[in-house]
């Protein structure tokens, strides 16, 4: 026996839940499937520690949409988000950069490297800001289908108009920025070479490639299309953690009669005359549907799920060749009191832990990096991404005690000369904690309980191939119409009746809730029409 829905949505992630909602809403009977005990993919809260509870692995908010935030309620149903006031950069010669809401004080701060840098920082962003704008533009909507026919053609018409409405001067912006090694932007951009370390190794967030690569700079625009509250390039935490987020958006599916089952991996996407039509879990029990969505990673979806034997063989090629991997770890740690930065006086490191904290390497360090990984090396000098939210959010550790989080870059999947994660993982953990007391001496006397995550262990935890957390990297030729494959890019599938909803679709990672919307809207459309895809 299966039972029928109209929807199944495969992996209850932020994007599987938000695609979950809009599908209820639009009174699609919808059933969630999530592998895990818990509803949330990567965007969780856990206790990783008797009384400590911390975002395990997405750990801020920016990207998340404001349409997918009003028209999911997500306010309503208990997302309460708190804005960060600062952001604190580290170098490695000891030097701190701490910018906050005071512009007095950041353009004093900027000007201990440089006298101009500040203008230019200012100048920078409102560059990227208004490029962005065009970017911003197409976030919601399918990107044009490489090779379609006049009415993909007709498509490219909005964007077009938008990019028209550029200046001369920016366009050549947006397309520099596009093709050029975020290393020759920084350059072009800043005089002092602290700020030039500091604006190229922003790019190593959301990318993993070497910052002389063309393209590189893309992640620059990630930071432009971020908005908080109405705030643009503001960051902020979700009361409660990340899966305060997640936990809202299931509320907003289940008023609207969305079903979850948690605990239910799926093992195949069930085939019938070359159509998708239902899954079968792990313990054999199968459910079946008019239309499937994959909030899973597309290696996973088509090469694992559905099977190279039903996928065309140019297709099945393409997904094959997807290159994966952020060479991303994580850590959470407990601590029994608050941590005090070297740099920064008392008062200075109270503001900073209410805001996001970034150690870089310098630009040479990075490309070291790079290569090390690449080649499947530890590294020694890490890009660590630090947030405290329980500076800001006091549900989330005891009294006067703290959780912390941070990613480490790069941090590669595969390991050189046969070594195993599961071998080296606490001694790369410690490295990391020595680099760490480098920039804040008391911390680990405070720690009372640390979770290392290492890029296996995101693999088997949250079913991220390769530990890759975008589901395949933002590399030029995997973004917009390419992303996965031309074939795939409209959240259709060659498969009909399959479709994709994760972070492997347009526009890619991070939490935004875009893909999960826009492969929602096409399957409304679908279904409207009174058919999946053909």
């Amino acid at each position: 026996m299966s039972t029928t829905y109209d929807a199944i949505v495969i992996g209850g992630g932020h994007n599987g839940l938000t695609a979950a909602a809009y599908l209820g809403r639009a009174g699609l009977r919808t059933l969630v499937l999530e592998r895990r005990a818990v509803l949330g993919g990567a965007a969780v809260t856990e206790e990783f520690h008797p009384g400590y509870r911390n975002s395990i692995a997405s750990y801020t908010v920016s990207l998340l949409r404001p349409e997918v935030i009003e028209e999911l309620e997500l306010k309503r149903h208990g997302y309460q988000p708190v804005r960060m006031h600062a952001h604190l950069s580290l170098l490695q010669d000891g030097r701190a950069l701490l910018m906050t809401d005071d512009e007095a004080r950041n353009r004093a701060a900027v000007g201990r490297f440089s006298p101009r840098d500040y203008d230019n920082m200012q100048r920078f962003y409102a560059a990227t800001d208004r490029i962005g704008e065009v970017i911003r533009a197409q976030w919601l909507k399918p990107p044009p289908a490489l090779g379609g026919g006049v009415l993909d053609l007709l498509s490219l018409l909005p964007a077009a108009r938008e990019f028209r409405g550029l200046t001369v001067e920016d366009r050549h912006l947006f397309m520099q920025f596009m093709t050029s090694p975020a290393n020759e932007i920084a350059e072009r951009w800043f005089e002092s070479e602290a700020m030039r370390n500091l604006m190229a190794g922003h790019c190593v967030s959301g990318n993993f490639a070497s910052l002389d690569a063309p393209g590189s700079a893309i992640p620059h625009f990630h930071h432009a299309l971020g908005e908080f509250e109405g705030v643009r390039g503001a960051w902020g935490h979700a009361r409660g953690g990340m899966g305060a987020i997640t936990q809202a958006m299931a509320s907003s599916g289940r008023a609207h009669g969305v079903e979850y089952r948690t605990s239910a991996p799926v093992e195949r996407i069930l085939m019938q005359e070359g159509r998708a039509v239902g899954v079968r879990l792990e313990g054999g029990e199968e459910f079946r549907a008019r239309f499937l969505l994959a909030n899973t990673d597309p290696k996973r979806t088509f090469l694992k799920f559905v099977g190279r034997e039903h996928l065309p063989a140019a297709f099945a090629e393409g997904i094959g060749r997807l290159r994966m991997g952020h060479a991303t770890l994580r850590m959470n740690l407990a601590l029994s009191g608050a941590p005090e930065f070297a740099a920064l006086s008392a008062a200075e490191s109270d503001v900073a832990r209410g805001g996001s904290v970034t150690i870089f390497p310098t630009r040479a360090q990075i490309e070291d990096n790079y290569r090390a990984a690449l080649a499947g090396r530890i590294i020694d000098v890490p890009y660590l991404d630090i947030r405290i939210p329980s500076a800001i959010d006091d549900t989330l550790a005891p009294p006067g005690h703290h959780v912390m989080s941070l990613i480490g870059k790069y941090y590669p999947y595969r390991l050189a000369g046969g070594e195993s994660w599961d071998t080296i993982g606490p001694s790369v953990s410690e490295r990391i904690m020595t680099e760490l007391e480098r920039f804040m001496p008391n911390l680990r006397r405070l720690v009372v309980g640390r979770q290392f995550l290492t890029p296996l262990d995101l693999e088997r935890v949250f079913g991220l191939t390769e530990g890759d957390i975008f589901h395949g990297r933002h590399d030029l030729d995997q973004i917009f119409g390419l992303r996965p494959h031309p074939q795939a890019a409209q959240f259709a599938t060659p498969i009909p009746g399959l479709y994709l909803c994760g972070s492997g679709a347009h526009p890619g990672g991070a939490v935004s809730g875009a893909p999960g919307r826009n492969a929602a809207m096409r399957v409304i459309k679908d279904a409207r029409r009174g058919r999946p895809r053909s």
